[in-house]
């Protein structure tokens, strides 16, 4: 987006039965959010929307390498969209209730666009919540063609294609719903029960752990950008990564995760 532009804008009773218990089973654990980013609040390094149910406080943040910043369509309809600074890095955005990290299910994404641009989408594993898909000039939803994919996520990542895209394209009315909470406790022993060895290392590195059940490692560079990423598949027990042909000097994060949580270890390759 140019900063000179402004974006325009078999029986009835027990089939009744059985639907009722499914619709009360199903909203006894889920609670619907609708973060139209019309009350976002931008503290220059993240944007953040809160919405405040019950006694629940939930807060969608979201984050980019570069600089987002919200703009006005008229009449206080905000979007989020980013300046021309590394644009090929995607967004992610995350959610908590009361503090702490949450599963959830996206439901849709709404953009505003003044050029044409490809978007796509994925979640915290990289895997693709929506195809790169071009949109054209003006407003609508993003198109969601693995929904498998967005369903009991921690990330929600935008993906521009073009150096433009990011800048051109404005997001909100980020529609999910919450499914549980993961304790910082589960975080917590993850942490404490996984270590990465030796480190620094030539990037041939050992996931040293006893307990756990891990599911995947992703390794990414300080920007973000995911580098390469590892199914452990439920693996219990110390792990051998070979990624010397694939990491070249420099600081990474490697974020190895189970079912319940997830820890993000420094990685040194000399």
């Amino acid at each position: 987006m140019k900063k000179n532009y402004t974006f325009l804008k078999n029986s009835l009773f027990g089939i009744i039965f059985w639907c009722f218990l499914l619709l009360t089973s199903f909203n006894s654990v889920s609670q619907n959010l609708n973060f139209t980013i019309d009350t976002a609040v931008d503290n220059g390094v993240v944007i953040t929307e809160t919405i405040v149910s019950g006694t629940d406080t939930y807060v969608l943040t979201v984050f980019h390498s570069g600089n987002e910043e919200l703009d006005n369509l008229g009449g206080g309809d905000l979007i989020f969209f980013l300046s021309a600074i590394d644009p090929l890095t995607p967004y992610i955005l995350s959610v908590t209730k009361n503090g702490e990290p949450v599963n959830f299910k996206l439901n849709s994404i709404d953009y505003d666009t003044l050029g044409l641009g490809t978007i796509s989408l994925a979640n915290q594993d990289d895997e693709i919540i929506s195809a790169p898909t071009a949109y054209p000039v003006g407003n609508g939803m993003l198109f969601i063609s693995n929904p498998t994919n967005g369903f009991d996520i921690t990330e929600i990542k935008i993906i521009p294609t073009g150096v433009l895209d990011l800048n051109n394209f404005g997001f909100h009315n980020i529609n999910i719903d919450i499914l549980d909470t993961l304790g910082v406790d589960e975080n917590s022993l993850l942490d404490s029960k996984v270590s990465v060895f030796p480190n620094p290392s030539n990037g041939n590195i050992t996931i040293q752990n006893s307990s756990i059940a891990l599911e995947k490692a992703v390794v990414t560079d300080l920007n973000g950008r995911t580098i390469i990423s590892y199914n452990l598949n439920g693996v219990i027990g110390n792990q051998e990564l070979k990624m010397n042909s694939v990491l070249s000097t420099g600081l990474y994060l490697m974020t190895i995760s189970s079912k319940n949580g997830s820890a993000t270890k420094k990685l040194t390759i000399k």
